[in-house]
């Protein structure tokens, strides 16, 4: 989307104000009666694909005709469905590019909180909702059809409010994604989620009104959507004959938006990072009472420790309301975060790194490794402090309440040293499982030779090796650091050759 004119547009602008009458939904298809809403998640993804490709086959005779005409006519390449021959029959572009992205946290994208693949979700849903309804409807299905309808949600869909939840907008699903965008999209979200009233409606009034039948269209009031629109408003000035970006997610780094939307930014982000906690990543929290454990821990370890960590270039201390999706990471400078430390002080106190955090709910056990967390990181600190200055690290002295005696000192930095083995060989451990099975472990200059040499025609191998090399060059950061940590409290000397990951 590009702006014409000649002058600066300022913030606080609607450029675009789309009515919500507009808008496809699960609530206004035309099947609408026979499709389940889902609010979010994945349910919604395959909810609304439904929806939309139920118009798409309905052809002149759906209410979005002009609208579905101006969609990208193929399969958007998202990287969900790469390795899907229904998504992109006769493509060796697509599934050498699958391959590329095993152990990535683009895996991570492409399968559901049990580690199943999202697309064994798509197909079963094909079989059970999609063609027997659409076959019902008389109208032609197919797989491949769905899959392109599913790749159009996935890439331009929008969470517009209650009522509607996730839908197909158009005009504010022309903008292209950036971090530093123009506008962003405005919309009541708190609107009836029964009828989709902005005003008062009769729900407002009776909340002991049974919920509507499938049967009976939703009620509305006079006023209910007539004036109820989406904006899309500007957030900072737009320069004159410009592109007018929007942003697709604050937090989305190129692993996100490879797996939802089919492309990568161009220049790397602090939204990109590698993260831990899911099946394949190294470290699984599978147990109801561990997750409990933990989430104790982290939230006593914040406070404990977070003006101890405060400028450390090695860890870094979460917001307090960052989802625990994120506790286990590496951020995009090489910095791992304190629940991510708490995995390495623990696997050192175990002795031996851990898959999870099997024995964390003793109370013993997680009391012992809460005293020991805090000097831990004061050991980490007065090392990097010591090696910013040229000082002896041997030469430590922790003269605070923390630390009142030798042996609580020497403990420290034991677990510590057990703790930096643990991150770096996790680091290391990670990275040698990820890519094209036989090339997993090759070096940097092996994968950066392949790619140099790719012919231009395949696109979707390209950009899953260059995020791959990406995430690998993050990993290395983030293990030699740990390493050296690791060789200054053991005594070892660090080698100087060690800057490419030969693994």
């Amino acid at each position: 989307m590009f702006t014409k004119r000649k002058t600066c547009l300022t913030s606080g602008i609607v450029v675009a104000s789309i009515p919500k009458s507009s808008i496809l939904s699960v609530r206004t298809c035309a099947l609408a009666e026979h499709i389940s809403f889902v609010p979010h998640g994945h349910g919604a993804t395959l909810s609304l694909a439904l929806a939309l490709y139920s118009e798409i086959l309905r052809g002149p005779e759906s209410a979005w005709h002009l609208y579905l005409q101006s969609l990208p006519p193929a399969t958007v390449p998202i990287a969900r469905l790469w390795g899907d021959p229904h998504a992109f029959p006769d493509d060796t572009d697509a599934r050498e590019a699958a391959r590329w992205i095993h152990g990535t946290e683009i895996q991570r994208e492409l399968q559901d909180e049990d580690g199943c693949p999202l697309v064994d979700e798509i197909r079963a849903f094909y079989k059970s909702d999609v063609q027997p309804l659409l076959d019902s409807a008389g109208l032609s299905a197919s797989l491949q059809g769905f899959l392109r309808a599913y790749s159009l949600v996935c890439s331009r869909a929008f969470l517009v409010d209650a009522y509607h939840g996730l839908s197909m907008v158009p005009v504010a699903d022309a903008f292209n994604h950036t971090h530093e965008n123009h506008v962003q999209m405005a919309s009541d979200f708190h609107v009836c989620p029964i009828c989709g009233s902005l005003h008062e409606c009769p729900h407002d009034r009776d909340d002991n009104l049974p919920p509507p039948s499938l049967d009976t269209p939703p009620a509305r009031t006079q006023n209910s959507t007539d004036s109820d629109t989406v904006d899309m408003v500007t957030v900072r000035p737009i320069p004159p004959h410009s592109e007018v970006f929007n942003t697709y997610g604050a937090d989305l780094g190129n692993a996100s938006l490879l797996a939802r939307y089919g492309f990568a930014l161009d220049a790397a982000s602090d939204t990109d990072i590698v993260t831990f906690g899911w099946s394949g990543s190294g470290i699984l929290v599978d147990s109801d009472e561990d997750m409990v454990a933990f989430r104790v821990v982290h939230r006593e370890a914040l406070r404990a420790t977070r003006d101890i960590i405060r400028g450390s270039t090695l860890l870094f201390a979460p917001h307090e309301d960052e989802r625990e999706t994120r506790w286990l990471m590496i951020n995009s400078d090489g910095q791992v975060s304190l629940g991510l430390f708490i995995w390495a002080v623990w696997s050192a106190l175990m002795e031996g790194p851990q898959t999870g955090m099997e024995g964390l709910p003793d109370p013993d056990l997680s009391v012992a490794l809460l005293q020991l967390l805090p000097r831990a990181a004061k050991a980490l600190r007065q090392i990097e402090a010591a090696r910013e200055e040229e000082g002896d690290v041997h030469e430590l002295e922790i003269a605070d309440d923390l630390v009142r005696t030798a042996w609580t000192l020497t403990r420290a930095c034991q677990l510590l040293e057990g703790a930096a083995e643990a991150l770096a060989s996790l680091c290391r451990t990670r990275a040698s499982g990820m890519g094209k099975k036989g090339y997993r472990g090759a070096s940097a200059a092996i994968l950066t030779k392949l790619l140099d040499n790719l012919p231009a025609v395949q696109s979707k191998t390209k950009l899953a090796l260059e995020y791959l090399l990406a995430e690998r060059a993050l990993l290395e950061a983030c293990a030699v650091g740990w390493e050296d940590i690791r060789d200054q409290l053991s005594g070892e000397s660090i080698g100087g050759d060690e800057s490419d990951m030969e693994l």
